[in-house]
C-alpha cells in the first residue's frame, strides 16, 4: 500500500511546478477516498506512468470542481469536460481524463462511498475517427493490464482470439475447450480458435472470481448483478482502458483487426487468418492487410526468388 506521505513526495519529485502541485495536493488531502483509490490502483501493478496520470487527472478535476465527492453530479463533470475542450486540450487528453473519472467514480460506487456514479452516463465526445491501421503489440500489452480481472479477461480474449464483440458477449462455459474456443459466428458457422497461454491464465483467473458472483449462469462475462454483460458495456471497458493506457481511441473491432494484422506480420498464412476470424470469403480477410502493404512489399522483395535475382543483377 502506498502511504500518503510517500505518494506526495513522489508526485512532487516528478514535476517542476512545485508551488502549483502543493496547492493541488492540499485539495486531494481533504478527500481521503482519492488516496484509497490510488492505493487500489497501486495494488494492481500499473506502470508508474499510468499511476501518475491518474493522480494528475484527479488533481486537475478537484482543483476545478472544488466540491465534496458526495455532492458531485453529472452536470459538474460535463462542465469540466466543456472547460477542457474550451481550454484547447487535445481530444486524447480529454478522453483520458474522462476515462479516469469514470474509473474513479465506479470504484467509489462499488465501495458504497457514493450512491451512484455521476460519470457513468457521460459519453465520450464524438469526433472524427482517425483510425489507426492497428495498434502496436507493446500497446496491446499495456492496454490489457486493466484494473479488474473481468476487464483484463475481456481485453485479452478480444485480442488474443480475435473475437467479434457479439461472440465475446455470448461466450459460455461450453465454448471453452481447454486450450481452444469453439465459437459459433456469423451465419451459424462454427470455428475453433487457439487461446494463447497468457489469455488462458487471465481468463481462468477471472472465472475463479466470477463463479462466486453467479455460478448458475453459463455466460462467462457478467456485470455486478451477475447478469450477462452487454455489448455496450464491453465497448465502454475497451474505450476506457484504451484511453487510460494508450491515449488513443480503442474499440473492440480494432483489437480484432490488430489480432489479424499482427498474425500477418509474424508470418501467418492469410487462409489461416481467414479461418480464425470466421470469414466465409478471403476477400473479407484481405481488408485486414491494407495496413501492411509496405510490410508485404518488404517481405516480397526480400524473399521472392525473381526479386532476389533482379537485385543481384543491379
Amino acid at each position: 500500500m502506498v502511504r500518503k506521505e510517500k505518494l506526495n513526495k513522489e508526485t512532487e519529485n516528478e514535476t517542476e511546478k512545485k508551488v502549483d502541485d502543493k496547492s493541488k495536493r492540499k485539495i486531494l488531502e481533504k478527500i481521503p477516498c482519492v488516496f484509497e483509490f490510488i492505493n487500489y490502483i497501486s495494488s494492481r501493478n500499473f506502470s508508474d506512468n499510468t499511476k501518475r496520470a491518474y493522480i494528475t487527472d484527479l488533481e486537475d478535476f478537484f482543483n476545478f470542481i472544488k466540491k465534496d465527492v458526495e455532492s458531485i453530479r453529472t452536470e459538474d463533470i460535463e462542465n469540466y469536460i466543456k472547460y477542457l475542450v474550451k481550454s484547447g486540450k487535445e481530444d486524447t487528453t480529454v478522453e483520458r481524463k474522462l476515462a479516469t473519472l469514470k474509473s474513479f467514480f465506479r470504484f467509489l460506487e462499488e465501495k458504497n462511498i457514493i450512491e451512484f456514479n455521476p460519470a457513468e452516463i457521460i459519453p465520450f465526445r464524438k469526433r472524427k475517427k482517425k483510425i489507426p491501421d492497428s495498434i502496436d503489440e507493446d500497446e496491446v500489452v499495456e492496454i490489457i493490464e486493466a484494473e479488474k480481472k473481468r476487464d483484463r479477461a475481456i481485453l485479452a480474449m478480444l485480442y488474443g482470439c480475435g473475437l467479434r464483440i457479439s461472440e465475446l458477449a455470448n461466450l459460455k462455459k461450453e465454448n471453452i475447450m481447454g486450450k481452444f474456443l469453439k465459437i459459433k459466428g456469423k451465419g451459424g458457422k462454427w470455428r475453433v480458435i487457439p487461446i494463447p497461454q497468457y489469455a488462458r491464465e487471465i481468463l481462468e483467473d477471472y472465472i475463479n472470481e466470477r463463479e462466486k458472483l453467479n455460478p448458475k449462469t453459463d455466460f462467462i462475462f457478467l456485470n455486478k448483478f451477475g447478469q450477462k454483460l452487454s455489448e455496450r458495456y464491453i465497448r465502454e471497458v475497451v474505450r476506457v482502458n484504451g484511453a487510460l493506457k494508450s491515449g488513443k481511441r480503442i474499440w473492440p473491432h480494432l483489437l480484432r483487426h490488430s489480432y489479424a494484422t499482427h498474425l500477418l506480420k509474424n508470418g501467418a498464412d492469410i487462409r489461416i487468418i481467414q479461418e480464425l476470424l470466421g470469414h466465409s470469403s478471403i476477400n473479407t480477410t484481405q481488408k485486414y492487410t491494407h495496413a501492411d502493404i509496405e510490410y508485404i512489399m518488404m517481405v516480397y522483395k526480400k524473399f521472392h526468388p525473381r526479386e532476389k535475382e533482379d537485385k543481384q543483377k543491379d
